[in-house]
Order: structure tokens, then C-alpha cells, then sequence
């Protein structure tokens, strides 16, 4: 399957980064990037939420649109369609945003790019499927150049324009507050253990809202109640044993950091930075999803910059060996995750389809 193919293909770039091959792979960093844009941009009918977005193109003028969607979103396609009937432009756009937001980050603040790009790929599918939440994840990501140099209201204008393509995006505020803490192993041990207990008191207060009239905010809340029930009757896969799996390993993540690289935590400000916005994700993630697969979406937001601060691990031993070996497990875990990704929607990633190819017959999300 091709999708497992271009894993594979940059995990293995990932091994020969590790291991020497960092100056001449860094001179060919953006070849990756735009493979990735340009199977992004020539989709066709692929990915989640296909149809809601082509509808909206379709019927742009159509005045619900402007409330269903973000004013940003909305326009992007407005725009498009007034001169041109071409939704592959909105596509190109979009991805332009993605992939130009991302190559920059990583190329700047990545001490492996390579093995930044991998897990990328394993956990998000390196955004090929992307959605309007994914262009919010890209410009959130982007404003950590505004974090780390602590620089506000130009962050807080990227979250902005971040909210516009999304409403959730707002909920990253308060990284830029975040970053520069300094937390003790207690207090991270302490916040891991109390995010359980807060997972029950966010279920009433989701709930509540439901109850009160605070218009759209009480609609929210109680349709994300409802389907984090609705989803939790699932017999094989419930709310409350996505959070158990999902925090397993996000919790030995973090044992692993308070046991061996605290030191590092505390000497190195960008790892620093990173693993607190970890670690602001892994207790939302906790605390949300027993409650709502859907609202624990949020916790991305934090998560995301994974892909940042995992390599910091790999780097910090110092013979090659024991490298390569924590490479390797890192490697197989993000496959899985791939493997686990593409399976929840497995109809629409593959056969993969494009512009080239409109008749060939495939589900549509």
C-alpha cells in the first residue's frame, strides 16, 4: 500500500540521518515536502469530509455555508470560486499553507528533520488528507517561532488566523504561558495523576453546559455529549479504552522524561518548551476523551509538537548502537499508529485517486 511505502521510504532516510547522512539529507529536505504537497493537492474524492467541503464550494453563495463554516475557510473557497469552478485550487492553497508552515519549522527547529518527518507521517499521515483542522494545526505550529521568541501579539495573531479556518484553535493560547515554565518531576507526576480525576468533573461540566441556554456554546457541549456516549456504547472500542490506550504510551513518555532526561528538561529551553506543550496535550487528551472522542481533538494542538521533541531522545545517547535501537522501536511505534490511522478509515485513503482519474469508483467521506 502506498501509503506504508512512503513511511517506510522516510523512516529509512530517518536511519541513514542518524547515522552520518544528516549534511547531505538536509540539502534535500524539501524533496519529501513536496511529494507530500502534491499528492495533498491532486486528491481527489480522498479523505475525510470530501463532501461537506465540496458542497460548500459548490454552493458557496448559499448563505448557510457562511455560518456552518470559519470566515476564513469560507472565504478561501468564496474566493476561489468566483473566478475559477476548479476546487483543486482550494486544495493547492490549503496545502501551500501546510507544507510551506511545516518545512519551515521543522527545517528550523528540528535537530532531526528527517526523523521529524516520519513521525509526522506515522501519527498524522504528514497531513496528505488534510481537513481545515490540519491548515489550524499548521499555523499553530507556526506560531511557536512567536513562543520561543516571546514575542505575543504577533502569536496571538497567527492563533487568530488560525481560528479562523477553525474555532478550536483558539485553545492554544495558552501555550505561549506554558512554554516557558519550569515544572519539577513532582509537579509533572502530580499533574499526570490529577488529569484522571478531572476527566470525571469535565463529563458533568460538559453536561451542564448542555443544560443551560448559552446558545451555540449549550448546543456544542451537549452534541459532543451525546456522541462521546454514543461512541462509548461501541462494544469493542469505547470512549473510556481510548483513553486508557492512548495514554499508555503518552504516560511512559513522560516517566521516561522525569526518570532519565530531566536534566535536559531543565538545561535546554526548546525541549523544555516542547515537552510542556506534550505534556499540556497528554492531560487533555486524559481528561477529554472519556468523556468525547471528538472535543479530545483539542489536545493536538499540544501533542502535535512531537514530532519536534522526540528526536531529542535518540540524540541523547551517545553510542551509535543504542541510537539506532531506540530509532528503530520509535520507528515501529509510529507505523503502528499509521497502520492504526489508516485502518479507522481504510475506504477512504486507498485506492488513492486524482484529478487525473475522476471515474475511477471509491467511497466518499
Amino acid at each position: 500500500m502506498y501509503i506504508f511505502l512512503i513511511y517506510i521510504l522516510i523512516a529509512l532516510l530517518a536511519f541513514f540521518e542518524i547515522n552520518g547522512g544528516s549534511a547531505l539529507l538536509r540539502k534535500i529536505l524539501i524533496i519529501p515536502f513536496v511529494v507530500l504537497f502534491v499528492l495533498a493537492s491532486i486528491r481527489w474524492e480522498r479523505g475525510t469530509d470530501w463532501q461537506s467541503y465540496i458542497n460548500l464550494f459548490e454552493n458557496v453563495d448559499n448563505i448557510f455555508y457562511l455560518l456552518a463554516f470559519e470566515p476564513g475557510f469560507y472565504y478561501l473557497n468564496y474566493i476561489v470560486a468566483s473566478i475559477s469552478d476548479n476546487y483543486t485550487i482550494v486544495l493547492i492553497l490549503q496545502a501551500i499553507i501546510i507544507y510551506g508552515l511545516h518545512f519551515h519549522i521543522i527545517k528550523k527547529y528540528s535537530i532531526s528533520p528527517f526523523v521529524s518527518l516520519m513521525i509526522w507521517f506515522g501519527f498524522y499521515m504528514g497531513s496528505i488528507f488534510f481537513v481545515r483542522f490540519n491548515v489550524a494545526l499548521a499555523i499553530t505550529l507556526f506560531s511557536f517561532i512567536f513562543i520561543a521568541e516571546r514575542k505575543f501579539w504577533k502569536f496571538l495573531i497567527c492563533i487568530l488566523i488560525a481560528f479562523s479556518f477553525h474555532r478550536s484553535a483558539i485553545l492554544f493560547i495558552p501555550a505561549y504561558f506554558l512554554f516557558d515554565k519550569t515544572f519539577t518531576r513532582k509537579q509533572l507526576l502530580l499533574g499526570m495523576t490529577l488529569s484522571f480525576f478531572l476527566s470525571a468533573i469535565f463529563g458533568i461540566g460538559l453536561n451542564f453546559l448542555g443544560t443551560i441556554n448559552l446558545g451555540i456554546i449549550s448546543e456544542k457541549a451537549t452534541a459532543y455529549a451525546e456522541a462521546g456516549s454514543e461512541y462509548a456504547e461501541e462494544p469493542t472500542r469505547s470512549a473510556f479504552q481510548i483513553m486508557l490506550v492512548g495514554s499508555s504510551y503518552r504516560i511512559l513518555l513522560l516517566l521516561l522524561i522525569v526518570g532519565f532526561y530531566y536534566e535536559l528538561y531543565v538545561e535546554n529551553k526548546t525541549f523544555r518548551g516542547l515537552l510542556n506543550l506534550y505534556f499540556a496535550g497528554m492531560c487533555i487528551f486524559i481528561i477529554v476523551t472519556p468523556v468525547s472522542v471528538s472535543v479530545a481533538r483539542m489536545s493536538q494542538y499540544y501533542e502535535y509538537f512531537q514530532f519536534l521533541m522526540i528526536p531529542y531522545f535518540i540524540l541523547r545517547f551517545e553510542y551509535r548502537s543504542n541510537r539506532n535501537l531506540v530509532l528503530v522501536c520509535i520507528m515501529l511505534f509510529y507505523l503502528m499508529r499509521l497502520k492504526s490511522n489508516v485502518s479507522f478509515y481504510e475506504d477512504l485513503y486507498v485506492p488513492y485517486k486524482t484529478i487525473f482519474n475522476k471515474e475511477l469508483p471509491v467511497e466518499i467521506g
